[in-house]
Order: C-alpha cells, then sequence, then structure tokens
C-alpha cells in the first residue's frame, strides 16, 4: 500500500486505523520527521536483538508522539504517532556488517 494522504484518509473515514511506510516520495513529510527525531526525543524507546541465520540482527524502535517540526501532519488524517525503525545486521564469525 502506498504512503499517500487519500488512502490515509479512506482508512479513518472507515473508523479503522493505519501504519503507511513513509519514504521519499513524501518528500516535505519525509524531511520534518527526519528533523523530528534528530532535534527532539522520543516518546518511546525499545530495542530488541534476534540471533539466528549465522547472524546477529539489532532492531531499534523509537516513537514520537508530539509534532514540533512535522508541520504537514495535519494533512495526514488520523495521524497520532511516528515510528521510527533502524535494523543493523552482523554476521557470526565474520567482522562484516550488512
Amino acid at each position: 500500500m502506498g504512503c499517500q494522504k487519500a488512502i490515509a484518509k479512506t482508512i479513518v473515514d472507515k473508523q479503522a486505523d493505519y501504519i503507511l511506510a513513509l519514504k521519499e516520495n513524501q518528500s516535505e513529510l519525509l524531511e520534518e520527521v527526519v528533523d523530528e527525531f534528530r532535534f527532539y526525543k522520543a516518546n518511546e524507546f525499545f530495542q530488541e536483538l534476534d540471533y539466528g541465520y549465522g547472524r546477529i540482527e539489532t532492531r531499534k524502535y523509537s516513537v514520537i508522539n508530539n509534532f514540533d517540526l512535522v508541520q504537514s501532519h495535519i494533512k495526514w488524517k488520523g495521524m497520532k504517532s511516528i515510528i521510527r525503525i533502524e535494523s543493523t545486521r552482523e554476521f557470526k564469525n565474520r567482522n562484516k556488517k550488512a
């Protein structure tokens, strides 16, 4: 599913919730979100490690609920939180990151 304002509005109008992946096609929102995470502390943070398939994967989840620098959030009906997921993989027995 694409990250489009019309899709978000349709979902909310049907009294449902949504999670959309933000990519470069929404450049204004992306720039504001990057700045928000850069200049403000996340409201929530969680980290997990996954060991399997010959690698160690680290995932970091950050959540913001305030939109001080995300002015375009008003264009996205029902937006309540923004979640950032950062992932790194290291291969066991090798000094190589993916």
